[in-house]
């Protein structure tokens, strides 16, 4: 799929006459093959391969946007087409239609291979499972009415599950949650994560309900902050963070930013859904409110490269893509006498957050009570909730200064879009956490 930028640019011109009005098309193809396992067997395979185009304008009356499930050059004139009409303008002539070729195949996403390597470790590591792992291979181009056209492509790796696990009181099922782009690396790094994963462990008793002091430890604390920041400081969003730009939210020692550059994590791109090379953007910049994400249509100033689809029938919003906080000089040692007594998380495997009351909840399947400074019992599942501004408040400064991928964060749903995140994060103490046990 790669459609010719000339003709097509040349199409939407009648739809950008004034300076102010964005024209462009869409176009993106995407192959993912799904595979899943049950005790060491292959149960269901199957690969999916589709197509689509979208043509959007903006302007003073507002947005359209048309879509057409093919992405060839049929498709693209066919949906820049509809919006014409859509709009009030002379459209395109029409041209016969032509016989669509077939579907492409799905053999470079190397499913036999993985398959293969992932059997192994299932088989070594956790006999007893029931996984999906799914490939996904994304190719998007964009091409404006004025402007360079550009592409773009991504693979990506998903597996997800349970297993069951030794622990020193019986067997217990754990999920397992793993989200990378595709590298040389990739399997390695699966290999020790899941080993990690079923190692065995105390039997974890109910959690207290009241407040806590938590660590954030293993990169986990990236939930947090995309949470509490990262969906906040989308432009446009109406939340508790509004109008507070410079204003200091937290300690000194804390920087976050979103970091759309980082390819190594599940979030990263060479170029949003409009096209524009993304920077990172500090969140917080020494405890301070700094940015905002930002596409096109949404402001303040210029784009920031934030502007995501979650597919072709999609108009782009400013969405978040990884969430990164800055080291900081403590050692879990460190961590762990500043903690004195409290929790320590390694593994938050659900969030959520209500952008107009500032609320927002965490669920970890498990934790490590800490007394006197010293790791104690397991407790889990629970939930740790607050708000925004007062969790801010409430970090410690002594941040732990080894920065971890934290690869269970891998899709966001919010407001019906799911687009790919990630984050990265040191060891994170918060003060006085609402903590309420799940059983």
């Amino acid at each position: 799929m790669e459609l010719d930028p000339t003709a097509v640019a040349h199409w939407l011109e009648p739809l950008a006459k004034r300076p102010e009005e964005i024209a462009e098309l869409f176009a993106e193809r995407w192959r993912e093959a799904a595979t899943e396992w049950h005790d060491g067997e292959v149960r269901e395979a199957r690969a999916t391969v589709a197509e689509g185009v979208s043509a959007r304008w903006r302007g003073r009356g507002g947005e359209r946007l048309a879509f057409l499930s093919r992405g060839d050059e049929e498709g693209a004139r066919e949906a820049i087409r509809a919006l014409q009409k859509d709009i009030g303008l002379s459209p395109l002539p029409v041209k016969p239609s032509r016989a669509r070729p077939a579907a492409g195949e799905v053999a470079s996403l190397d499913v036999e291979r993985w398959v293969r390597r992932l059997t192994a470790l299932f088989a070594r590591h956790a006999p007893r499972h029931h996984f999906r792992c799914t490939l996904r291979d994304f190719a998007r181009q964009v091409i404006p009415a004025r402007g360079t056209a550009s592409t773009f492509a991504r693979r990506l790796l998903s597996l997800e599950g349970t297993f069951t696990a030794a622990s020193r009181r019986g067997d217990e099922k754990r999920e397992f949650s793993f989200h990378a782009p595709v590298g040389e690396s990739t399997f390695e790094e699966l290999r020790v994560a899941l080993n990690h994963a079923t190692q065995p462990r105390e039997a974890a008793t109910p959690c207290g309900d009241g407040q806590t002091d938590a660590v954030l430890g293993g990169g986990c604390a990236a939930m947090l902050f995309h949470e509490i920041l990262s969906h906040p400081l989308e432009a446009g969003a109406e939340s508790p963070l509004n109008g507070l730009e410079q204003a200091r939210l937290a300690a000194a020692e804390l920087e976050v930013r979103d970091d759309a550059t980082r390819l190594d994590l599940f979030g990263g791109f060479e170029r949003d859904d409009e096209g524009t090379v993304p920077r990172p953007v500090k969140l917080l910049d020494a405890g301070r409110l700094s940015g905002r994400l930002t596409d096109r249509a949404h402001g303040p100033g210029p784009s920031n490269g934030h502007a995501r689809r979650a597919g072709p029938e999609d108009a782009p919003l400013p969405r978040g893509s990884n969430i990164v906080v800055g080291p900081g000089h403590s050692a879990s040692e460190e961590m762990t006498r500043r903690l004195a007594s409290g929790l320590w998380i390694d593994q938050i495997d659900g969030g959520s957050v209500e952008l107009a009351s500032g609320r927002f909840r965490l669920r970890f399947p498990r934790a490590r009570r800490v007394r006197r400074s010293r790791m104690a019992d397991e407790c889990g599942p629970g939930v740790l909730s607050g708000e925004i501004l007062a969790v801010l408040g409430s970090i410690d400064p002594g941040i732990g200064r080894e920065v971890r991928a934290y690869r269970a964060l891998g899709w966001c749903a919010h407001g019906g879009h799911v687009v790919p995140v990630g984050g990265a994060a040191p060891d994170v103490l918060v003060r006085r956490f609402s903590v309420r046990r799940l059983w």
